[in-house]
């Protein structure tokens, strides 16, 4: 940004479609009461202003509808959780990332890695997924991007509309095609999705935060960023007949030793969503062990075991198989 002084008034010129070029003489006293014949001789780029005056167009016309994102019933893990963590930590035994290899991970991480912030918050979201990616069945395969940029989208909320723009921290896509695979890894992004919609078993949403933060404030962010990719998986280029193919979506909201998870439903004309989450937060939080720490036996696994059938049913309302009810 820079800053041109005239009269005690700092006139600053940020937008990437104005150039620093300005004549402080050319600037108008405060006391000027005719503005009509104030001019100020700074350079603009008539496209880029063109297209910026389509996007504000655009953007207005979605935010004009007020649409709504509606909260349902909370997730509630089954009663059958222990034997869930029991069956999670045999799967993927002979893989790089088996639950004793992921323990033992963890520790090092917790010895190893300064905290709290998000930068470590990641590295311990990332040893969960690289597990989950272990205990996914055969042929299914996950390709893990990193910070995908979601593009404007008119998310509804009860008083009106926002649009987000901004990062994903973590999207996934899951996959029964090798080569579909392959391609993902190579050509990252909700916008080729689309081209292979038809190959794509799911796609997942990670959300990472600070240690020190409140993970509930942080959940209007991740179901809006849920909703804009559910808005991009959609076939056909002609925004007037695009037809929604995935109408579920689940995600998670980490700090890396908390973990919340949601599921948002699409409503059939594509107009609202409503979405649910765990009502309440599973921790893999370090435990104190007289004056060291330890990784905890259980939850790890239990993480692991959700993220795992989160990110395989991505796409799909709660199935019998699922963790929660």
């Amino acid at each position: 940004m820079t800053e041109v002084w005239s009269g005690g008034v700092a006139v600053a010129a940020a937008s990437p479609w104005i150039t620093d070029k300005v004549k402080t003489e050319d600037i108008f006293d405060p006391n000027d009461n005719d503005l009509e014949s104030v001019e100020l001789d700074i350079e603009i780029d008539k496209d880029a202003l063109a297209q910026l005056d389509d996007i504000l167009q655009w953007m207005d016309s979605k935010i004009r509808t007020a649409k709504k994102i509606t909260a349902g019933p909370p997730l509630s893990l089954k009663d059958d959780v222990t034997q869930r963590v029991a069956a999670a930590r045999l799967i993927g035994a002979d893989h790089f990332m088996s639950s004793s290899n992921m323990h033992k991970f963890l520790d090092m991480l917790l010895r190893l890695v300064a905290r709290p912030s998000e930068a470590s918050s990641r590295t311990w979201a990332d040893t969960f997924l690289y597990r989950a990616s272990a205990i996914l069945p055969p042929p299914k395969q996950m390709v893990l991007n990193v910070e995908y940029s979601v593009s404007p989208v008119s998310v509804p909320t009860a008083s009106g509309s926002e649009v987000p723009v901004g990062f994903i921290d973590y999207p996934i896509v899951v996959t029964n095609d090798l080569k579909i695979a392959r391609y993902f890894l190579n050509h990252p992004g909700v916008w080729n999705l689309t081209q292979y919609i038809e190959s794509v078993l799911g796609f997942f949403v990670v959300e990472t935060k600070d240690r020190d933060v409140r993970l509930d404030d942080h959940i209007p962010q991740v179901w809006m960023q849920l909703y804009a990719a559910a808005k991009k998986l959609k076939c056909g280029s002609n925004p007037h007949f695009l037809i929604l193919r995935k109408s579920y979506i689940r995600g998670t909201l980490t700090n890396g030793y908390e973990w919340l998870f949601l599921v948002l439903s699409v409503n059939p004309n594509g107009k609202g969503a409503s979405y649910r989450i765990s009502y309440r937060s599973y921790s893999a939080a370090p435990q104190e062990a007289g004056v060291d720490m330890t990784i905890p036996e259980m939850s790890p696994d239990m993480i692991a075991g959700i993220l795992a059938s989160w990110i395989e049913h991505s796409s799909q309302n709660l199935l019998e198989e699922d963790w929660f009810v």
